[in-house]
């Protein structure tokens, strides 16, 4: 199980993230639904070549909003957990850790952003 940090910031934000609860967590967990499903949309929008042809840079634009949200998501989730090397080795954590790694491979990597 993950454990929250003393300090009390990170004792509020480990119950908003980690515990569906409480009003904030719920909100949380709502919130992260849509960013998820709205990060599936530009996915699927971007794979029909019209769409693509006519909107390429939106969908790069898109692309990295949503990458760059889920990673401050997963820093966050670091931060506040007492081991955070135990929550990078847990099931979440490496979901997370490969929901954006495509995309900064991507960088080094031609094409890896498909992955």
């Amino acid at each position: 199980m993950v454990q929250a940090a003393e300090t009390s910031w990170k004792r509020k934000w480990y119950h908003i993230i980690f515990e569906s609860d409480t009003k904030a967590g719920r909100r949380f967990d709502v919130l992260l639904l849509f960013a998820i499903l709205g990060s599936l949309l530009v996915i699927m929008l971007e794979s029909v070549p019209r769409f693509n042809a006519r909107y390429p840079q939106t969908f790069v634009v898109l692309e990295w909003f949503f990458t760059i949200l889920f990673s401050i998501e997963y820093i966050i989730r670091l931060i506040i957990v007492k081991r955070p090397l135990s929550y990078t080795k847990s099931f979440y954590g490496i979901i997370d850790l490969i929901s954006i790694l495509p995309s900064y491979m991507a960088i080094f990597l031609g094409g890896a952003q498909y992955f």
